[in-house]
C-alpha cells in the first residue's frame, strides 16, 4: 500500500523480484491516502511509519501500528514467527485502563476481581490476533503444535493474582489463546522482551515503545484508548499554563505595605517628640 504514483510500479515489482519476496497485490494511490482500499484488500494488519494514516486506520476498524525499527543489527528466530502483544487497549478495550488512570490502582483491583467472569470489550489488534490463530490450528489439526511456526505472547503490566485472570479468560471466552502469557506487574518489559526476541511487539504506551526499542526489540505503537490522551495532558499542557503564573507581578503589593509603614514610622517620633516637651514647659511655670 502507498500513495506513490503507479509510475513507480515498475520499480517496486523489480524491487520485490530482486529480494525474492511474494507479493502480489499493490495499490499505488497516487498522491491520496490508501487506507479507503485496506477493506477492499481484506487487509489483517496494516505497518508504516506514518502515525497520521495509522491513525487514519484504526478509526476505520483496522488493526494498524505506527512502527519503530532499531537501529542496530538484530538477530531473530528464522524458522518460527514470534509475535508478541500488549493487553489493554491492544487485544482488549481500554475500559480497565480508563479506571487505572482516573481513580486508581486499587479501584482497578476491586473492578477486576468483580468483573474477573465478564470478558473484556475487544481492542484495536483483537483481529489480527484471530488471524495468527486461524494459521496455527492448521498445525494443530495435523497434531503438529510443537512445529508450528507461529509463537504468539502476551506480555502485559497486569499483575498475575489480582487482575490475570480476567484476562486469560477473556481470550478463552473468544476461543482464542496465547503460547505464552507473562505478567509483570507493572516492571519494564524491555529485559523480557530481550528474551523472547519476537519479530515485533504491539503496545499503546509509547514509554514501553521506548523501552522496547532500546532493548533491541522491533516495536509498533498502536494508538488507541485514553493513555494517548492522558499522555498528552500530563506532557504538554502543564508547562504551558505553569509559565504565565510565575510572570504576574505578586511581589509589588508587599512592597506598597512596607513603604507605607515606613512613612507612618518616620511621622511617630515627632508626634513623640512635641509631647515631651511639655512637661518641660509645666515644670517651668512651678
Amino acid at each position: 500500500m502507498t500513495n506513490n504514483h503507479a509510475q513507480v510500479g515498475v520499480r517496486l515489482i523489480n524491487s520485490i523480484n530482486h529480494y525474492g519476496l511474494n507479493i502480489e497485490r499493490f495499490c499505488m494511490t497516487g498522491g491520496k491516502s490508501p487506507i479507503g482500499y485496506l477493506k477492499a484488500y481484506l487487509t489483517n494488519l496494516y505497518l508504516s511509519s506514518d502515525s497520521e494514516k495509522v491513525q487514519e486506520a484504526i478509526e476505520a476498524g483496522i488493526a494498524a501500528a505506527t512502527m519503530f525499527t532499531p537501529k542496530q543489527d538484530i538477530t531473530l528466530h528464522e524458522k518460527e514467527l514470534r509475535v508478541a502483544f500488549d493487553g489493554d487497549a491492544v487485544l482488549f478495550s481500554d475500559e480497565s485502563e480508563q479506571i487505572v488512570k482516573e481513580k486508581g490502582l486499587d479501584s482497578f483491583f476491586e473492578h477486576e476481581k468483580e468483573h474477573e467472569n465478564k470478558p473484556l470489550a475487544q481492542g484495536p489488534l483483537k483481529c489480527f490476533l484471530e488471524s495468527l490463530g486461524k494459521l496455527q490450528r492448521k498445525f494443530h489439526a495435523k497434531d503438529a503444535r510443537l512445529k508450528c511456526p507461529i509463537r504468539t505472547y502476551l506480555v502485559t503490566a497486569r499483575s498475575a493474582a489480582s487482575s490475570g485472570a480476567r484476562a486469560l479468560k477473556t481470550l478463552r471466552a473468544w476461543g482464542l489463546e496465547v503460547d505464552e502469557a507473562l505478567f509483570l506487574a507493572g516492571a519494564p518489559k524491555g529485559p523480557i522482551l530481550n528474551k523472547i526476541r519476537p519479530h515485533i511487539f504491539f503496545d499503546d504506551q509509547m514509554f514501553h515503545i521506548e523501552n522496547a526499542h532500546e532493548s533491541g526489540t522491533i516495536a509498533a505503537h498502536v494508538p488507541y484508548g485514553i493513555g494517548q490522551k492522558y499522555h498528552k495532558s500530563t506532557l504538554k499542557e502543564e508547562p504551558k499554563k505553569e509559565g504565565p503564573k510565575k510572570e504576574e507581578p505578586i511581589k509589588e503589593e508587599p512592597n506598597k505595605e512596607e513603604s507605607k509603614k515606613e512613612e507612618s514610622k518616620k511621622e511617630e517620633p515627632k508626634k513623640e517628640g512635641s509631647k515631651k516637651e511639655e512637661p518641660k514647659k509645666e515644670h517651668g511655670k512651678k
